[in-house]
C-alpha cells in the first residue's frame, strides 16, 4: 500500500521503552493508575514485538512510547522530540497508487461509516480508505494540503479499531507522531477537527477560532456582558494583561448577564486565575453567569471552571473540555528527562488532584451542548436574551 524511507539507526526504540516505563512508574498517575506488573509486562512486550516487525520505526517511535504513556489516564505526561534538525518529513509514507484511485478507493466503501474524504480547517483534505495492515486498520492520505511538505498521497494519520473508538497515530504539521485516542462522531473524528466531507454543513462555523485579543470586555446591550479569559498563563506580561481587564470588569461588571468566553484557555496558574472568581464571587448577586467551553480548556482553566460552577450562578456551554485536571507539574516546573537513545523528551507529572480523577480525558461536559453549524456566541445569545 505504501512505500518508506529511514533514518540509519544507531539506536534502538526498545532502550527508550524501558527507559520510559521505568521512569513513568515514579509519577502519581503510574503509582496510582498501573499497579500490575503482568499487565505492564504484557503491554511492553507487544509494543517491543511491534517495534521489531515496524518498518518505519525512525517515524513511528514516538508512537509506541506515546502508547506506553496512554495505559493510564493523565493528559499532563508527555514524550516529544524537540530535535528541529531531524527531517520528519523524509521518513512519511506515500500511497502506491494515483490520486484517482486514492479518492475511488474512499468513496467507494459506501458501507463503511469511516472511509471517505475527510478535511482539517482547509488546510488538509485527505482520502480516508480502509487498509489490510497489521498495525492499523485505515489511512488517511493526503488530497490536498496548504504544505509544500505534504504533498499528494502522503500518510497524514492512521487509525487502528480499539473497541468502540479509535487509537489515532496523526502526523503532525513537521511529520512527528502524535497518538491520539478519538472516535467518529457525527462525521468528525472527536476531539480531533478532521470532518467527513458529507458532514460539511454540521461544522459550518469554526468556533475554535477567536478574533482579538487574549483578554477582552464587551458590552453588548441590554445587560449582557462579554468577557474573554483566554490563558490563565503565569508570565509577568499575560499577568498584567490579565490584571487590566480585571479593573475594567471592576467598573463595568456591576448587573446584567455575564458571557465567560474561556475557549482555548489551556491554564496556567491561580495567580492569574483566582482574581477573577474572587471579583464574580463578589458580585454574584448582582450577576448572571454564562460559561463558553471547548476541548481546548485545560488545566487550570477547567480547576477555574469547577470552581465557578460551584461558587456562581453558572451555566456551561459548549462541548468536553480537555480533561486535563487530575494531575499537574506542581508548583516548579521541572526539567523534562531525556530518553538514552533518541533524546525523545519525556515530561512527568508530580501533583495530584484526587477530586478531579473522573474528569481526566474525559472532560468536563457543558450543561448546554451548541451546535458547530453556527457560532456559539450567537447561540448563547439567542439562550439568554
Amino acid at each position: 500500500m505504501f512505500f518508506s524511507f529511514g533514518f540509519a539507526q544507531d539506536c534502538d526504540c526498545a532502550s527508550d521503552l524501558d527507559f520510559v516505563a521505568a521512569k513513568a512508574k515514579e509519577s502519581p498517575s503510574f503509582k496510582s493508575q498501573w499497579k500490575s506488573p503482568l499487565a505492564d509486562q504484557f503491554l511492553i512486550a507487544g509494543l517491543k514485538e511491534d517495534m521489531r516487525n515496524d518498518e518505519n520505526l525512525a517515524l513511528n517511535c514516538l508512537y509506541y512510547l506515546q502508547t506506553y504513556l496512554g495505559a493510564v489516564k493523565d493528559n499532563h505526561i508527555y514524550i516529544a522530540d524537540f530535535d528541529k534538525e531531524k527531517n520528519y518529513a523524509s521518513l512519511t509514507p506515500f500511497y502506491e497508487g494515483s490520486p484517482e484511485d486514492l479518492s475511488s478507493n474512499a468513496v467507494t466503501t459506501t458501507d463503511d461509516p469511516v472511509t471517505g474524504i475527510y478535511e482539517l480547517a482547509g488546510v488538509y483534505r485527505v482520502a480516508v480508505v480502509k487498509v489490510a495492515d497489521k498495525y492499523y486498520d485505515y489511512a488517511g492520505y493526503i488530497l490536498e494540503s496548504n504544505y509544500e511538505d505534504w504533498p499528494v498521497g502522503a500518510l497524514k494519520f492512521t487509525l487502528r479499531i480499539t473497541g468502540e473508538d479509535f487509537s489515532g497515530n496523526f502526523y503532525d504539521r513537521n511529520h512527528k507522531p502524535q497518538r491520539r485516542k478519538v472516535d467518529l462522531t457525527n462525521g468528525r473524528l472527536y476531539p480531533e477537527r478532521w470532518v467527513k466531507e458529507d458532514f460539511a454543513a454540521s461544522y459550518a462555523a469554526n468556533n475554535y477560532y477567536i478574533e482579538g485579543d487574549t483578554f477582552q470586555y464587551k458590552d453588548y446591550g441590554n445587560g449582557v456582558h462579554y468577557v474573554r479569559l483566554g490563558s490563565f498563563g503565569g508570565s509577568n506580561e499575560n499577568y498584567a494583561k490579565a490584571m487590566k481587564l480585571l479593573e475594567t470588569l471592576k467598573e463595568k461588571l456591576t448587573s446584567g448577564k455575564v458571557i465567560l468566553d474561556l475557549r482555548n484557555n489551556g491554564g496556567g496558574g491561580p495567580r492569574t486565575s483566582d482574581p477573577f472568581l474572587k471579583l464574580f464571587k463578589k458580585r454574584k448577586k448582582q450577576l448572571e453567569f454564562h460559561l463558553i467551553q471547548n476541548n481546548f480548556v485545560a488545566s487550570n482553566a477547567e480547576h477555574f471552571l469547577m470552581k465557578a460552577k460551584n461558587q456562581l450562578p453558572l451555566t456551561t456551554y459548549g462541548e468536553n473540555t480537555k480533561g486535563a485536571l487530575a494531575y499537574g507539574f506542581g508548583n516548579y516546573s521541572t526539567a523534562d528527562l531525556i530518553t538514552p537513545c533518541n533524546n525523545y523528551s519525556l515530561g512527568l507529572t508530580s501533583s495530584k488532584y484526587e477530586r478531579y480523577l473522573k474528569y481526566e480525558v474525559v472532560g468536563i461536559a457543558p450543561d448546554v451542548s451548541l451546535s458547530h453549524e453556527s457560532d456559539w456566541i450567537g447561540q448563547v445569545l439567542a439562550k439568554i436574551e
